[in-house]
Order: structure tokens, then C-alpha cells, then sequence
């Protein structure tokens, strides 16, 4: 069995001390040094915007800096690795989002739009996947609506207007195998057989199995250990090859641009997009870290 070894996690800590955002630097702290958890969420915390929602360039990729439902899941992600602690931070935040999604903002009959649903994306540095779509803003996001119904009936008065619209959600989409994955929208772990999982013929875009999968606890893990075992192989190998961060060259910039050229005429790898790129290494890092240690891939252990 592949594990990690303490001196190439102490190698990867240099490249995440040296090159994260403090956000991700203080989750650093937080989950493998026994850091601050406020000091983690009071940067967090710095993302959200006074309507409850969140903005900005959370999603390293789309620099709108007004509040999004898409964003906000982007939050809870971040927010579900405090797990149950109990902080005063932690809970304005928590009443914050409760607040912007009552808010009813770019929410359909159907649920909320995704992340192509918004048309304040155009005016600030995006990558393709954020160009708003007139098409997609007019139906809802099964993976986002799932993920923020699932925190409304989990924070929210009971007796509000949004708890009850959440309920007729949850039971709208209670047989729909999609989810919002690491902000990949609609993941299906069922249409995409991941208990069968080859890498030969697996979208390579797509988040790995695990990730969905999460943790042993996981009722998707037994029928998926195999599965599991790979990925947790491949996370290991990825990040033995991980060195200095390094920026695309002017050719691959190009080659993307002629891939996906924007309808506007502009160029998508901007100065903000290669920030938000050189973001993503430290974030990724800490990210499959986290999937090792739950699974007990380290090779040593963490005080």
C-alpha cells in the first residue's frame, strides 16, 4: 500500500507556505497543525458579502465579486471541514447564508440557477464555464439546489417561507443522482459507475471517485473499495510529481484560447486567471491531503 511519507508532506507544506492565499493557508493550519479554527473561518468570513451571500474570487476562477448561490456551496464546502465545532464566527456565518438564501435571490420555481446563471459573471474576470448563459439562468441547477436545500433544512426556521420551499426541492430531486462535487455541477456517481471505475475511459476533467466518496465512513465505500484503493494511488502519485508551481507557457494559453474562444472576443487567461490558477496548487494540495489522512495514507503521524 502507497503511503505518504512525513518528508514529502513536509516538502509540500513549503510549496503551500509559500504560495496560498490566506485562506487556504490558514485551513492549512487548521487541519494539520492544530491551528485556529476562527482564524481559518475569520478569513473565510472576509468572502461574504452583507446580503449573507458569497462573492469575490472564492472560486478562484470567477472574480465577480456580488454574491452567487453557486458561490455560496463554494463556502459550504470550505465550511463542512469544520465538521460540528461550535464557533461564534461559524454561526454568522451560517445565519448569514440562512439570511441570502431567504433572500430568494436567482432562485426558479425548479431551485437555483448555476454557475452560468449569472449576469454580473460578464463583468469581471471568469473562465468559460462561469460566461453567463440566458439558456441556463432560466432553469435551475440540480447539483447546487440539492446542496443548498440540504443547509436550509439543516439551519433554517422550520416555520419559514424557505424551509418550506426547500422541503418541495429535496422531495423534487429525491431520486436525481446528481451533485455539486468540488464545483464540478451535476456529478453522477450512478451514471458515471464509479464503483467500476477505469481510469481508461473515466472523464479526466471530472473530480476523481473519492472525492465523492469522502471518508470511510462513507455508505458509498464498501461497494467501492477498489475504486478508493486506485484513486488513493493516483492522489499519492500526483502528488510526488507535484513541484514548484509553475505558469502556463504562452503556447498553452493559446491553444486553450483557440479551444474555447470567447464570444466577445477577449481573451479568458487574463492577469486575475493566472492568479487564480497559481491559487488552485495550494488549494488541490491541501485538498488530497485531507483525503489521505481520513483514509490513513500517511505515512506518519499528524500531532
Amino acid at each position: 500500500m502507497k503511503k505518504l511519507s512525513l518528508d514529502e508532506f513536509l516538502r509540500l507544506r513549503k510549496l503551500v507556505y509559500r504560495s496560498a492565499r490566506p485562506l487556504d493557508y490558514t485551513h492549512w493550519k487548521y487541519l494539520f497543525e492544530k491551528g485556529s479554527c476562527d482564524d481559518f473561518l475569520a478569513v473565510l468570513e472576509s468572502y461574504q458579502n452583507e446580503d449573507g451571500g458569497f462573492g469575490y474570487e472564492l472560486e478562484c476562477n470567477n472574480w465577480n465579486p456580488d454574491s452567487a448561490p453557486y458561490t455560496v456551496c463554494i463556502a459550504l464546502d470550505y465550511l463542512d471541514t469544520t465538521g460540528d465545532r461550535e464557533s461564534g464566527i461559524k454561526s454568522r456565518i451560517i445565519t448569514g447564508i440562512v439570511k441570502y438564501l431567504a433572500s430568494e435571490e436567482y432562485l426558479l420555481e425548479d431551485g437555483w440557477v448555476g454557475m452560468q446563471g449569472i449576469p454580473g459573471n460578464n463583468d469581471f474576470s471568469h473562465m468559460p464555464w462561469f460566461h453567463y448563459d440566458p439558456e441556463k439562468a432560466a432553469r435551475a441547477d440540480i447539483g447546487v439546489t440539492k446542496r443548498l436545500a440540504d443547509f436550509i433544512l439543516t439551519y433554517a426556521d422550520r416555520d419559514s417561507s424557505i424551509y418550506r420551499k426547500a422541503e418541495g426541492l429535496k422531495e423534487r430531486y429525491q431520486q436525481c443522482g446528481q451533485v455539486l462535487l468540488h464545483g464540478y455541477p451535476d456529478y453522477d456517481p450512478v451514471a458515471l459507475n464509479i464503483q467500476a471505475y477505469d481510469p481508461e475511459t473515466y472523464p479526466a476533467w471530472l473530480p476523481l471517485p473519492i472525492y465523492f466518496i469522502d471518508s470511510p465512513e462513507s455508505s458509498f465505500y464498501p461497494a467501492c473499495k477498489d475504486t478508493v484503493e486506485k484513486n488513493l494511488d493516483q492522489i499519492i502519485d500526483t502528488l510526488l510529481d507535484t513541484r514548484e508551481f509553475s505558469f502556463p507557457s504562452a503556447e498553452e494559453l493559446d491553444a486553450f484560447e483557440k479551444g474555447s474562444p470567447h464570444p466577445d472576443g477577449k481573451r479568458w487567461c487574463v492577469a486575475e486567471q493566472t492568479i487564480g490558477n497559481y491559487y488552485w496548487n495550494s488549494h488541490f494540495i491541501i485538498r488530497d491531503l485531507d483525503i489521505l489522512r481520513k483514509f490513513g495514507r500517511l505515512d506518519f503521524e499528524l500531532e
